[in-house]
C-alpha cells in the first residue's frame, strides 16, 4: 500500500434530501431485514456490508426528522418528488 491511501480519511458525500431518504429506507429495509435479501446475495466481500452500515448511520442524524408518526408518508412525498425531478420533460417524451 503506498502511503497516498489513507483509508481513515473522511470522505464526503453530497444527496439531495429526497435521494437521501429514498436512500435511508431502502438500506434500512434491505440492511436490517431478519433473513438476508437480495442485496446480501450480491454481496462479494464481507466489508460491503460494514461498508453500507457505515453509509446508512451517516443518513441517520440529518434525517431524524423525518421518523415518527408521518414517516411514511414522508417517504412516499420524497420517492414522488426524486421521481417527478427525474422525469422526462416534454421535450424529450414520445
Amino acid at each position: 500500500m503506498t502511503p497516498g491511501h489513507d483509508f481513515d480519511a473522511p470522505v464526503r458525500l453530497t444527496l439531495k434530501r429526497d435521494e437521501a431518504i429514498v436512500l435511508q429506507w431502502y438500506l434500512t429495509r434491505e440492511l436490517w431485514r431478519a433473513a438476508p435479501g437480495g442485496l446480501q446475495a450480491s454481496f462479494t466481500h464481507a466489508a460491503e456490508a460494514h461498508g453500507l452500515e457505515a453509509l446508512l448511520q451517516e443518513l441517520i442524524p440529518p434525517l431524524v426528522d423525518t421518523g415518527g408518526p408521518d414517516a411514511d408518508a414522508i417517504h412516499r412525498a420524497a420517492c414522488d418528488h426524486l421521481l417527478a425531478r427525474h422525469a422526462p420533460g416534454p421535450e424529450t417524451k414520445r
